[in-house]
C-alpha cells in the first residue's frame, strides 16, 4: 500500500518478542494439561475413605476432564492463530521492503485470516 511507512527493524524485534511470548505460551498450555491430568487423577472418587484406583474417577475428575476436552480446541487455536499472525507480519515485512507493496498487502490479509482446519490440524504450516 503507498502509504506504508513502517521500520522493519523495529518489527522484526517486536515480532522476535512476540514469538518468545508465544513459545512461552506453548510451554503454559504443555503445564496447563499436565496439571489437569495431575488434578483429575488426585481428585478422589465417591467413594469414601478409599484411595482412587487405577480407572476409578469422581464427579471432579470427570468434570475436569470434560472441560480440558471442551476447551483444547480453543488453546490450539490460540497457539495457531498467534503462528499465523507472526508469519504473517514477517512475510509482509519481507514483500514491504522488496518493494513489493502488493505482495505485503496479500500476506497481511493472509495472516488477518482465521486458521483454516487444515492449520488448525498441523497440515498446512508454511
Amino acid at each position: 500500500m503507498p502509504g506504508w511507512d513502517i521500520k522493519p527493524d523495529a518489527v522484526r524485534v517486536v515480532l522476535g518478542n512476540t514469538r518468545d511470548k508465544a513459545e512461552k505460551l506453548g510451554e503454559e498450555l504443555q503445564a496447563y494439561a499436565t496439571t489437569m491430568e495431575s488434578a483429575a487423577k488426585w481428585a478422589g472418587t465417591m467413594i469414601q475413605g478409599e484411595a482412587p484406583k487405577d480407572g476409578a474417577f469422581g464427579p471432579v475428575a470427570g468434570a475436569l476432564g470434560e472441560f480440558g476436552k471442551n476447551t483444547q480446541d480453543d488453546l490450539r487455536f490460540l497457539i495457531v492463530r498467534s503462528a499465523k499472525s507472526i508469519r504473517g507480519a514477517a512475510e509482509a515485512t519481507r514483500c514491504y521492503e522488496n518493494g513489493a507493496l502488493e505482495m505485503a498487502q496479500n500476506a497481511q490479509s493472509a495472516a488477518a485470516q482465521a486458521p483454516t482446519p487444515k492449520e488448525l490440524k498441523g497440515e498446512d504450516q508454511k
